[in-house]
C-alpha cells in the first residue's frame, strides 16, 4: 500500500486592533517533509495576499494536493514565527 504524508500547518491569529482576540488559521495538503509544508503554506496565503491586494480572486487549488489560502482576512495578522506543523499519514 502506497502511504501518503498530508501535513496541517497551524498558525497563530490575533486581530491586528484588539489583541485580545486570539485563532489559529489551518491549512492542510500534500509535502515531502514539515519544512516544505510550512514554506508551501506560506507561499499560498503571500499568493493570495497578493490577489487580494490587486482585486482578484483568490485562487483556490485545483486538486487535493494544492495549498491554497481561501478566506484570509486584512485585519488578522498571521504568526508564521509560532506555526506549528503536524504529520497525518494516510
Amino acid at each position: 500500500m502506497n502511504r501518503r504524508t498530508v501535513w496541517e500547518i497551524d498558525v497563530p491569529i490575533e486581530h491586528r486592533l484588539d489583541k485580545t482576540r486570539k485563532g489559529v488559521r489551518v491549512f492542510t495538503s500534500l509535502a515531502a517533509s514539515g519544512s516544505d509544508a510550512l514554506a508551501s503554506a506560506l507561499r499560498a496565503c503571500e499568493i493570495a495576499q497578493m490577489h487580494a491586494m490587486s482585486g482578484q480572486p483568490i485562487p483556490a487549488g485545483t486538486s487535493r494536493g494544492d495549498w491554497s489560502a481561501r478566506g484570509l482576512r486584512p485585519d488578522w495578522k498571521l504568526r508564521w514565527d509560532r506555526a506549528e506543523k503536524k504529520q497525518i499519514v494516510l
